[in-house]
């Protein structure tokens, strides 16, 4: 990850603190880097950007020829995750896709082998179940807010990727919250 992306994302650790926004933050970021630098993917997708926080966390942990596709529903949040990754030097490795992620999914032709799920809680087995014919072997699968808070939200969700026998799956519990990383077999 270089200086300027560092730098970026320190910024959006203040401003998130002011605003109250719900990013992963740096706690949540350590996982992800971890699981980024031990997997090593290529091509990721996240479905759920708010203003690219996680974004420039993954790209700017991906290999020099990483991609990093961003679905969000949210026009104006799409060209602000956007604006944040080239202002952290990461524009060429990120491009968003703006619409419900259900609806432009299955029009993405890319395989990816990361993908990050942190957008509609109640739809995060719909997200993972038209991700899966893009999914390479081993990808790993990361849905953010999976604790307390949104366990009957994501309850379908954790059931699939627990029990399917299509997943290695663990959660990884912070207390305040919880992601569960998921790695198709």
């Amino acid at each position: 990850m270089t200086k300027k992306a560092r730098r970026m994302l320190r910024l959006m650790d203040r401003a998130v603190t002011m605003w109250n926004l719900p990013v992963v933050g740096r706690e949540k970021g350590r996982l992800l880097r971890r699981l980024l630098e031990r997997h090593r993917p290529v091509s990721a997708i996240e479905v759920g950007s708010l203003i690219g926080y996680s974004a420039i966390l993954i790209a700017g942990h991906l290999p020099p020829r990483g991609r990093l596709t961003c679905v969000e529903a949210n026009a104006f949040l799409a060209r602000l995750a956007k604006r944040n990754a080239e202002e952290a030097g990461l524009g060429k490795r990120v491009s968003i896709v703006t619409g419900e992620g259900i609806r432009v999914i299955p029009f993405i032709r890319s395989r990816f082998d990361f993908v990050f799920i942190d957008a509609a809680k109640e739809e995060y087995l719909d997200y993972l179940r038209a991700l899966e014919p893009k999914l390479r072997r081993g990808a790993v699968v990361v849905a953010d807010n999976t604790g307390k808070a949104f366990k009957r939200d994501v309850k379908n969700y954790l059931d699939y990727v627990r029990k399917s026998g299509r997943y290695e799956s663990r959660e990884y519990d912070f207390g305040f919250d919880a992601m569960e990383v998921s790695i198709l077999k």
